[in-house]
């Protein structure tokens, strides 16, 4: 069964150019002209991968991806912005969005398909882990496969409780409480300091263990905000790589 992607654009020859090299590459396609529209779109068919320009009438791309990752049927599907400006201001509203990649136009063929498989093979994995979360008591793997951040939205949108163990570039916690992240700390700090520590580490091993036990509770801010503080840092950081 081929994966359902939706692409977004105003421009009816981008879509049809999108459209033409996914649809060769073996993938489903769904279309829409604006993100108002995309927004219904992705709630019916429920696309495995969106792709959507960020200048578009009535609905931005960027208020998109705001609205697919707070209000809809997918909030984790994976989102690639196209975009024709090299505007680093513009990319870190996307990050900050939920964005998970940016593709430049006129768009590079093999590019556009490496990204998209990419990304939707990390979507299986992070599948494959929430499936054990709901058979196991514990499960386990390496940061370059998932991001801590993915990791936490997954426990939170299926309201899991327990300690989520890193062992990267140094080692900390992560306790959730239904979903809640409510505490963290690493070898030198607590709180949401150590947890903006924790989401850097790019490489090293996690391990998540359910439990219904009481957790240190340090974590004053609501759980998506702390997620996306620690997006805007990983994005300044980047930027300024």
């Amino acid at each position: 069964m081929s994966h359902k992607i939706l692409i977004v654009d105003d421009n009816p020859n981008v879509l049809k150019l999108l459209n033409i090299s996914l649809s060769k590459a073996g993938y489903e396609i769904v279309e829409a002209e604006n993100g108002e529209v995309a927004f219904q779109v992705a709630n019916k068919e429920i696309p495995e991968l969106i792709i959507s320009d960020i200048m578009m009438p009535q609905m931005d791309g960027i208020e998109l991806c705001w609205m697919i990752r707070e209000n809809s049927k997918v909030p984790l599907v994976p989102f690639i912005f196209l975009t024709s400006f090299d505007d680093s201001e513009m990319e870190i509203r996307g990050f900050r969005a939920g964005a998970d990649e940016y593709l430049n136009k006129p768009i590079d063929r093999k590019e556009l398909l490496e990204r998209v498989e990419e990304l939707l093979d990390r979507t299986q994995k992070l599948k494959t882990i929430e499936d054990k979360t709901e058979s196991k008591k514990a499960f386990a793997g390496e940061l370059k496969d998932l991001s801590i951040v993915e990791l936490v939205q997954m426990l939170n949108l299926n309201k899991k409780s327990g300690v989520l163990k890193i062992d990267g570039e140094g080692k900390g916690e992560i306790y959730l409480k239904d979903g809640q992240l409510t505490g963290a700390k690493t070898e030198s700090v607590e709180g949401e300091e150590a947890f903006y520590e924790l989401v850097s580490y790019e490489k090293g091993t996690f391990n998540f263990e359910v439990s219904d036990k009481e957790f240190p509770n340090n974590v004053k801010n609501g759980t998506m905000n702390v997620i996306m503080e620690a997006c805007r840092i990983m994005d300044e950081r980047r930027s300024g790589e």
